[in-house]
């Protein structure tokens, strides 16, 4: 097993070994702070139930449609706009008015407008994770060095070839970076939006376990809403190695 890896999981084992033994020394009540095999008592009661497959299917499937589609949207707009001034100040307005909303006060307009299902969801992880990877993607460009373009011209490389070799790997680690906070802020949004209206999901679990004081359920909720983030995270981290292994000697 990889060091790293390795390390993270002895860190885990070590918080929850501790987590246990506080809550049951110090704590009486689940209700203020659950144990964690209180907690994975709950946790296999709704898996044997069915209930919580299906309010994580709801919710996986919302977040990876919302995401999926910034990604194909908000990369390449942004490279446009790293790419040519005209178009960076034309968006800037409509960028920076995305970016100040919050998301709890367009939410309930997203639902009168598509409804309580799977679709205002997706578009509010969509609106909530666009802008992140827009800006990243549009600093990256902006920064390469000019001296790898002068070199591209030297070999007499394409306008596509200066594309795929050179603007988009000097690019990658802001790309990279918009899609790991694209990750927080969509589960973030896909959550606010279940808890307003949904009829499925983590967040309509998350709203009946707070409304019904069943905290060993809420804590179910937030350890399957940490674990999608850090899968996510590490499928975003794989995804870069693969696309620039180059980087991995910058790393510790």
């Amino acid at each position: 097993m990889r060091k790293d890896v390795a390390r993270g999981i002895v860190s885990i084992l070590v918080v929850l070994a501790a987590w246990e033994i506080l809550a049951r020394l110090f704590l009486e009540n689940d209700l203020l702070m659950p144990a964690p095999s209180g907690v994975a008592r709950s946790f296999w009661k709704l898996v044997a139930s069915g209930e919580l497959g299906r309010h994580f299917a709801a919710t996986l499937q919302e977040f990876a449609y919302g995401f999926s589609a910034a990604c194909l949207i908000g990369i390449p707009l942004g490279y446009l706009m790293g790419m040519h001034k005209w178009l960076d100040e034309w968006m800037e307005p409509w960028i920076a008015t995305l970016y100040s909303i919050p998301i709890i006060t367009v939410v309930p307009l997203i639902i009168i407008w598509f409804g309580i299902g799977t679709l205002s969801k997706v578009v509010v992880v969509f609106k909530i994770t666009i802008v992140e990877l827009i800006l990243n993607t549009a600093a990256g460009v902006k920064t390469i060095d000019p001296l790898w373009l002068e070199i591209s011209k030297s070999f007499r490389l394409s306008r596509w070839q200066t594309t795929y070799k050179v603007r988009l790997p000097a690019a990658l680690p802001f790309i990279v970076t918009g899609m790991r906070l694209g990750v927080g802020r969509a589960l973030l949004g896909v959550i606010a939006a279940e808890l307003l209206a949904s009829n499925a999901g983590l967040g309509y679990m998350l709203r009946d376990a707070s409304e019904t004081w069943d905290s060993p359920k809420l804590f179910v909720t937030v350890v399957l809403l940490a674990a999608m983030g850090i899968v996510s995270f590490t499928l975003i981290k794989k995804g870069e190695q693969k696309m620039a292994p180059w980087r991995q000697t910058a790393e510790w």
